[in-house]
């Protein structure tokens, strides 16, 4: 889209996830995207997967940023990113085939870090422990940092192998080598790395036209008026130092970080926008508050992690709507997963289940200055209508460390999901949106202290109610309140 430098310096908003990631960023940076002339990605690689549902059919992302089908908008991938460069080529080849072709819309920093052949080897071996997709995210931040190994260069972007490709292949073989040395079968495992390599190069080469090499395009840009959305991958639970370590992703999820990995000045923010789900999951080991089961449930999917054990297994072994009526928090966690695909959209693993835990989303808005938020999956609480519960648990306070059963639970009125679809579909605003999903809104707002602007209702784009535009805030709310007040 062509700037007007007749209205003035642009600006920037940020839109991260809330809570442990898959909240639908997505869907919301579908659906806001033509607001905007870039959308742009900082953070994270191929293990973030963004799933969107068109008219086509359903495209799961994994490095581009989520506004392919809004022709208007330039993508951008900033320095902040590392690159599966084969992956990349990959997707952009299928986008093509559901008639998207990115080739004069996506610009890619040539300063993002490359995902070498020995980044998967260590992640396979050691990323199990904390629950990583094994894709070798980790491994490259980690060698980002340290810049050098033994006095040999490890962190590789990707000017360097578009600049030197002979050098920089040499480069990361050298660190297969290395790592394969004691292995019995190193040669025939060599072997099939060169092979990973030459794929790597010819991915380079194919992405070649899209880099660009101009550090200030976007700064340029906002400063001829343009508006960028910076789109996070992951989400603010997993961020590498405000995350519980070491259970949380390799590289920083914060809003902040977005002008860092984003390759902006930090001047032109406007706005954050969270996004949280109204069912809450976990992906990965780790502390999780809210999670039906507690323990029981960490056990059962790191259990099913380590056997393959996942959606088509608990299909054909479960009736969801029979465990949603049991007592036991464990079964209606398992229900809820079943009946609401909370599985991984690149592995089909199980995803953890939560209530929705309101004390956590209010220490998100407040500590990451969050100034509205996007809910998801709230048809998705119709569920629990048939469950023990008899309406909607969320969770104001989790349990006191050494006594479980002492969190703070609190169940509201439950809506009709349908009921809702129904009377929101066409309609902007307020009008006809049923009283009783009003009062959950409020509810919510009050707790958290940030404005919910939109209601997510299923998974198409047009299936949200929306209150507002991050654009036009609504009135400012009171502070939040405490759990306990």
């Amino acid at each position: 889209m062509t700037t007007d430098p007749a209205r003035g310096p642009g600006h920037s908003d940020v839109l991260v996830g809330l809570q442990y990631g898959d909240e639908g960023k997505a869907k919301i940076i579908d659906l806001i995207a033509p607001d905007y002339d870039v959308v742009a990605r900082f953070n994270g690689g191929a293990n973030a997967g963004h799933t969107i549902d068109t008219p086509a059919g359903r495209v799961v992302l994994q490095q581009v940023p989520s506004a392919v089908f809004h022709p208007g908008c330039e993508l951008y991938i900033g320095s902040g990113c590392v690159l599966n460069l084969v992956k990349l080529r990959d997707e952009l080849a299928l986008l093509r085939t559901v008639g998207v072709d990115l080739a004069d819309r996506l610009r890619i920093s040539d300063r993002c870090a490359v995902v070498q052949p020995v980044h998967f080897l260590l992640d396979q071996r050691t990323g199990a422990a904390i629950g990583t997709t094994g894709n070798g995210i980790g491994p490259c931040y980690a060698d980002r940092a340290a810049r050098t190994r033994d006095g040999v260069r490890c962190n590789l972007q990707l000017r360097d192998l578009l600049e030197d490709p002979e050098g920089t292949a040499a480069l990361m073989l050298a660190a297969v080598e290395r790592e394969l040395k004691e292995e019995a079968d190193a040669g025939e495992r060599l072997a099939a790395e060169r092979e990973r390599i030459a794929a790597m190069r010819e991915s380079a080469e194919a992405l070649r036209p899209m880099v660009t090499t101009d550090r200030t395009h976007l700064a340029r840009k906002v400063a001829d008026g343009a508006r960028v959305l910076f789109e996070g991958a992951q989400s603010l639970m997993l961020d590498v130092v405000q995350g519980d370590q070491p259970y949380v992703t390799s590289s920083h999820t914060l809003p902040g970080h977005a002008y860092v990995g984003g390759d902006l000045p930090p001047r032109y923010h406007r706005h954050t926008i969270g996004v949280a789900k109204a069912v809450v999951s976990r992906v990965g080991h780790g502390p999780f508050p809210s999670e039906l089961g507690a323990e029981r449930s960490a056990a059962y999917f790191a259990e099913a992690c380590r056997t393959g054990r996942g959606r088509t297994e608990e299909q054909a072994e479960h009736d969801p709507q029979q465990l949603l009526g049991s007592a036991d928090p464990l079964d209606v966690g398992t229900a809820l997963r079943m009946l609401t695909g909370e599985y991984g959209s690149g592995t089909g693993r199980p995803r953890r289940i939560g209530l929705l835990d309101l004390e956590q989303l209010r220490e998100q808005v407040t500590l990451h200055g969050v100034d509205v938020v996007y809910l998801n999956k709230t048809d998705c609480l119709a569920h629990y209508r048939d469950s023990h519960y008899g309406g909607v648990p969320v969770q104001l306070a989790a349990a006191a460390p050494g006594a479980p059963g002492s969190e703070r639970i609190e169940v509201l009125p439950v809506f009709d999901a349908e009921q809702v679809r129904a009377a929101v579909a066409g309609l902007p605003g307020l009008d006809g949106v049923p009283a009783s999903m009003l009062a959950f809104k409020e509810y919510v707002e009050q707790r958290i202290g940030a404005p919910v602007i939109g209601l997510g209702l299923g998974p198409e784009r047009d299936c949200t109610a929306e209150f507002a535009r991050p654009g036009t805030l609504p009135a400012a709310l009171p502070a939040a309140r405490q759990a306990g007040g």
